[in-house]
This record gives structure tokens, C-alpha cells and sequence, in this order.
């Protein structure tokens, strides 16, 4: 435990960045969303695309260039499921006027298997965080239903918590104020006529994101607990240390 401290304390290894701040952000976003809008008694899966590069285009074909991407992923299922809400990820805005001063805390980190408990000085960022939502039905009165939903109950602020290095962080959702809902309900009588009814969403999502100072992380439980008879005792041990006098 000793040389993990010292590699975080030379920044050797970088506790910022050892848990995706942004992507279990994300995630208990959606799952409070999965969890309070419904369509006929069941829920709406929310789902972010994957894209990137030809590397993750291969890795989806399992490398066999005579396959098609849909046939080894779940690609056609996300693409048929109705209801459904693709969504985008936006702009990340840091709240620079809100932010915190400086103080002492504790986090946890798991090194090999193993639950550390460490303290050290942080700050916290003020961030927001943009979503685009994109719901697709298969009627008019599913989609009108759904908007509706989302305005009596998404409105206004909306609370739900992660857990980040141990620690446990309040995050909130609500619509920008001035929203506009898009939507692409045509009619037209004609055979053509596409019968996928869409309404769009902006939401901002705003936390705090823990930045720690890497020299002042120490093991949480190196600090003086308890003195008996004005000697230092390390409860955790069981022992005095008779070389340090209060």
C-alpha cells in the first residue's frame, strides 16, 4: 500500500482518473430516466450509440470481413425497438463561479482486488453536462403521452446520486430553460408516409467532479486516533510509539 501512496503522491499514477467520472454520470442518468418514464406500464430503454474509428468497426465484425456488423452486435434490435430513446452526450461546461475552496476528505480506490480507504485535499468542480434525447414511437398518442410525461415530471429538477472513489455525489437534470420540443409527426395520406413518430429533448445534467491534490493523499487510517497517557497510540495496531510525545 506504502509504494501505491508514493506512486499517487509522484503522480506516477493518477487518482483523477482511475474511475470515469463522466461515463457513471451518464450511466445513473439514464438509469433514473429508465426508472420514472413508462409507456403503457413499461419502461422506455434509453440507449448511446457507440461509434468510433475502423478499429471498433472490426472488433464488431469479429474481424471477419465477411460479416456484417448487425450480425455479431445487437444493432437490429436497437434499431426495432419501439419505444425507444437514442441519446447524445453534448457540451461538458465547467461552473467556474461555483466553484468550491479547497478541504479535506476521504475516497476509496480498489488497488489489486483490494478496498483502500485514503484522505487527502480536493476541490470540487461544478460541471454541466448537455444530453439530446431522441424518442422514436410507432403512434401519435404514444409520442404525445411521452412528452407529456417528460414535462410533468422532468421539468423541473430532478436528483439522483453516484458513487465516485467511494464517495457519494449528488447530481440533478432538468431542461434548459427555454426548451423547444422537436418533433416529426407528418401526415399526408400518402402509402409512403414514414411511421416512426419522433420528439426531441434537451436536458442539462449538473454534479460536481472531485479533483484531488496527488501530494496530499495519505492512507486513512495513519492519523492519530487516540493518545493514552500522552503517548500516541495507533489504534489500528494496537501499539505506542514512543519516539513521538504529545
Amino acid at each position: 500500500m506504502d509504494n501505491f501512496i508514493e506512486d499517487i503522491k509522484r503522480e506516477v499514477i493518477d487518482v483523477n482518473t482511475l474511475e470515469p467520472f463522466f461515463g457513471i454520470l451518464t450511466k445513473g442518468f439514464l438509469y433514473h430516466l429508465n426508472n420514472t418514464l413508462t409507456l403503457r406500464g413499461k419502461p422506455i430503454p434509453h440507449t448511446i450509440l457507440n461509434t468510433g474509428d475502423d478499429a471498433l468497426y472490426l472488433e464488431v465484425k469479429g474481424h471477419d470481413m465477411g460479416l456484417e456488423p448487425q450480425e455479431v452486435s445487437n444493432e437490429n434490435f436497437i434499431y426495432n425497438v419501439i419505444p425507444r430513446c437514442i441519446v447524445k452526450p453534448g457540451s461538458i461546461t465547467i461552473l467556474t463561479d461555483q466553484l468550491s475552496a479547497w478541504s479535506t476528505g476521504q475516497f476509496q480506490v480498489e488497488h489489486q482486488g483490494v478496498l483502500m480507504g485514503l484522505v487527502g485535499d480536493f476541490r470540487r468542480y461544478p460541471i454541466k453536462m448537455s444530453m439530446s434525447l431522441k424518442y422514436y414511437f410507432d403512434s401519435y398518442s404514444d409520442a404525445l403521452i411521452t412528452a407529456q410525461q417528460i414535462i410533468a415530471r422532468e421539468a423541473f429538477v430532478n436528483n439522483f446520486n453516484i458513487i465516485y472513489l467511494g464517495q457519494k455525489i449528488g447530481c440533478s437534470y432538468q431542461l434548459p430553460d427555454s426548451e423547444d420540443v422537436e418533433k416529426m409527426i407528418e401526415f399526408d395520406g400518402l402509402t409512403m408516409e414514414s411511421k416512426t413518430k419522433t420528439i426531441e429533448f434537451d436536458f442539462d445534467v449538473e454534479s460536481n467532479l472531485p479533483i484531488i491534490i496527488p501530494s496530499t493523499v495519505e492512507a486513512s487510517d495513519g492519523y492519530i486516533k487516540e493518545t493514552v497517557h500522552g503517548w500516541v497510540k495507533d489504534v489500528t495496531k494496537g501499539d505506542f510509539d514512543k519516539n513521538i510525545k504529545i
